[in-house]
């Protein structure tokens, strides 16, 4: 009975939980963007575009200021293990 009653809670729990639909790809010091290997450069993922640019910014200000860096909305990896997404904003440094 209490595993029952567990599994409902999980359940209940995960079901309202939002899966992060933004991808945060980072390059450092790379111009131009790569075309296709894209897995090295996340780090991490988030539920808008705003929390995914915010961490970007955080980043570049850690960094050298000379990064680039792109937020991705609903991404995947084809059958040619490239990664593809719905969305792309590149945000390059600020001055």
């Amino acid at each position: 009975m209490k595993a029952w009653w567990m599994a409902g809670l999980l359940l209940t729990l995960s079901a309202c939980t939002q899966v992060p639909e933004w991808t945060l790809f980072y390059y450092p010091q790379t111009q131009p963007l790569p075309a296709a290997e894209r897995h090295a450069a996340i780090r991490g993922y988030y539920e808008t575009l705003a929390q995914c640019e915010a961490k970007g910014r955080g980043m570049q200000l850690l960094d050298d200021h000379n990064a680039l860096f792109q937020c991705a909305h609903r991404c995947r990896v084809d059958e040619g293990n490239v990664v593809t997404c719905d969305q792309w904003h590149t945000f390059t440094p600020e001055p």
